[in-house]
């Protein structure tokens, strides 16, 4: 009597081998291009996900680590970066004069090795969020996952929030993996010409830097506060980023030519 031919394997009934059907099962998937944008992934081709192989001769799909990645990236965009993440990289960064080339050198060393917290402080326009990116994308494309907060947009919404809702958008910020606040404690100008965010601004700050420093959370910091008015604006928060950064703070000193915002504006 035959023996029926019912796999295409084309095995027997009886040396069908499903461990090893799986396996070629998974590999067949595993060579399919994907259609992903935005990250170019060579362990899935761009599909999101990788095939494993069931001992019963199935597959199993689980997200590839490039996902978080992906997933970063949108984040970023969401809040504003879409450009700025694939633009503002260290090798587009214009280190023509003496303290470009330091703060460049320095953030670099800090994306590399990420210890401890990175400050960058002072002159509108010199290139602090540039550089801060620049980490960031360094830290993505190494596989971390990073939140970036831009500080009066994000502010604005959680005082807008309910208890509740506060609480928990609170807690994803204290807990991410690695969190860059751009322009901490940027307040627009009141009546009278000041310029000082507000207890609940500072409430916040706390929340968020109490936790992450209590917990040693990689944190990356711009702000054109100098670490002296950090710390008078409220001496825990402040002095808890001091303490962080310690030789990763960065103060670029106000003077006439480093906003390259300014640069090229012709007077008449």
């Amino acid at each position: 009597m035959e023996k029926l031919n019912l796999n295409p394997l084309g095995q027997s009934v009886q040396s069908f081998d499903p461990v090893a059907f799986g396996k070629m099962k998974a590999e067949q998937e595993n060579q399919k291009q994907g259609e992903l944008k935005g990250y170019d992934c060579q362990k899935c081709l761009n599909r999101g996900n990788i095939a494993i192989p069931k001992e019963d001769g199935g597959v199993i799909f689980a997200d590839c680590e490039c996902m978080k990645i992906r997933r970063c990236v949108q984040k970023m965009e969401a809040s504003g970066l879409r450009e700025v993440i694939k633009n503002y990289t260290f090798e587009v960064y214009q280190d023509t004069e003496d303290w470009q080339t330091t703060v460049k050198q320095g953030a670099m060393a800090y994306a590399d090795m990420l210890e401890g917290w990175l400050l960058f402080c002072g002159q509108s326009g010199s290139g602090k969020t540039h550089l801060c990116t620049a980490v960031c994308r360094q830290r993505l494309l190494n596989g971390d996952e990073v939140r970036y907060m831009p500080w009066r947009q994000d502010v604005r919404e959680l005082k807008a929030m309910d208890a509740s809702a506060q609480m928990e958008a609170l807690r994803k910020l204290q807990t991410y993996p690695i969190l860059f606040i751009d322009d901490l404690f940027k307040v627009g100008r009141a009546a009278d010409g000041s310029c000082n965010p507000t207890a609940a601004d500072i409430n916040i700050a706390l929340d968020i830097i109490n936790y992450r420093y209590t917990k040693r959370l990689p944190t990356i910091i711009s702000t054109e506060r100098t670490p002296e008015e950090l710390v008078e604006i409220d001496e825990a928060a402040g002095g808890r980023i001091v303490e962080m950064a310690q030789e990763h703070t960065y103060l670029i000193e106000k003077k006439k030519g480093r906003n390259y915002r300014l640069r090229g504006v012709v007077t008449v």
